[in-house]
């Protein structure tokens, strides 16, 4: 047998090992991969009397300070409101999360909702408490079994090594995709008037050779945010990477009241005048500071944005500036890594696309386990 011979022999026994078990459980994470492309549009539609308002004419929004207050008065006495999220389209209400201490030692994370033209309270609901994964929204169950398969934080380096096993197995199977005749366009197609051995083989070639890689692709965005701390410290090889911004600290200021929300977010639209207003992370403590966030449209990521500003609870003044655009190679290579993996970096064309690649595991785990059984069956007779 020649040394070619031979490597593909390995190659292929790689391939077809790593596929048959890491692939199930890769089949489960590609589906929920898929549904979690939409999943801001799902979460809304499987509770849309909590998230969904109805806009009136003309859609005026209230005053973030009337929006907070509604919310607040709705908040039981020990809470602590963590955070104001502005509403991602017209019909969409404003999101407060707040925080309870509970006896069990572990904080309970809630929601309110407010229809943000009317500063009228909509819901509430747990987003998270403690370890009680099942507590949560069905999105945030199916997020924590994508990334974790629900063994918990701790244990999603797991899911990362079985991740660098998928990637290898891939890589494998398209240097093992490469016609031996040279005619790649063989591998793009499929022989519908061949046998069913023929069939299941092209169709596994086929799929493979179509979704490589945007497989490849989120395999090592998914890769790389499980195993941060080696991922910061490689993206500082390409240039430096700036720890998380401290937006300061507030100084008060006798005989003077804290300011509101909407004053807050007057000091920021003076640093970034344009853009949308995304969020607005609340002071803790009596030092504590606002930090407004004024979403920019080039931003890849639509789930959170890198251009805030501290401003000072007291006198209004701006303590702190992060601004994506002053960002160096490394720290863009670390903003773009779930804009990427989720395609919301592309808007809904993107969305689709990695939802469409989430089934592209169920497919090549049916081919290939098909075709395994062929050859085994006729290696037996």
């Amino acid at each position: 047998m020649g040394r070619n011979e031979r490597g593909r022999k390995i190659f292929l026994a790689v391939h077809r090992y790593i596929g048959l078990f890491a692939g199930a459980v890769f089949v489960l994470i590609g589906l929920s991969g898929g549904l979690l492309a939409f999943r801001e549009d799902i979460d809304e539609w499987l509770n849309a009397p909590l998230m969904r308002v109805e806009p009136p004419t003309p859609a005026v929004m209230r005053p973030l300070d009337e929006i907070l207050a509604a919310a607040t008065a709705a908040m039981p006495a020990e809470s602590r409101p963590e955070r104001i999220t502005l509403p991602r389209h017209a019909k969409a209400a404003a999101v407060i999360a707040y925080m309870i201490e509970t006896d069990d030692l572990d904080s309970s994370f809630r929601q309110v909702f407010v229809d943000p033209y009317r500063a009228e309270v909509t819901g509430d609901r747990l987003l998270a408490h403690g370890d009680d994964v099942f507590a949560q929204p069905l999105v945030q169950i199916v997020m924590a079994f994508h990334w974790t398969l629900l063994l918990g934080v701790n244990n999603a380096y797991l899911i990362g090594c079985l991740g660098i096993a998928l990637f290898v197995s891939i890589m494998l199977g398209l240097s093992l995709w490469l016609p031996r005749n040279g005619d790649w366009r063989m591998g793009l197609t499929i022989k519908w008037g061949a046998s069913r051995e023929r069939i299941v083989y092209d169709a596994h070639r086929s799929v493979s050779a179509y979704f490589a890689i945007l497989l490849l692709a989120t395999l090592a965005t998914g890769i790389a945010m499980i195993f941060k701390p080696a991922t910061h410290s490689l993206a500082t090889l390409i240039s430096p990477v700036r720890p998380e911004p401290d937006f300061g600290r507030s100084t008060p200021i006798d005989g003077r009241a804290p300011i509101g929300l909407d004053a807050a977010v007057a000091s920021a639209d003076r640093i970034f005048p344009k853009g949308r207003l995304h969020w607005v992370l609340l002071p803790s403590g009596d030092d504590g500071v606002y930090v407004v966030g004024k979403q920019s449209e080039s931003e890849p990521s639509r789930a959170k944005t890198f251009r805030n500003v501290g401003v000072d609870r007291y006198s209004g003044s701006v303590l702190q500036i992060q601004d994506r655009d002053d960002f160096t190679a490394g720290e863009r290579l670390l903003e773009w890594l779930f804009p990427l993996h989720c395609g919301e970096a592309f808007g809904v064309p993107g969305r689709a696309l990695v939802a469409l690649t989430g089934l592209a595991p169920l497919a090549l785990y049916v081919t290939g386990f098909l075709r395994w059984r062929q050859k085994r069956r006729a290696r037996r007779k």
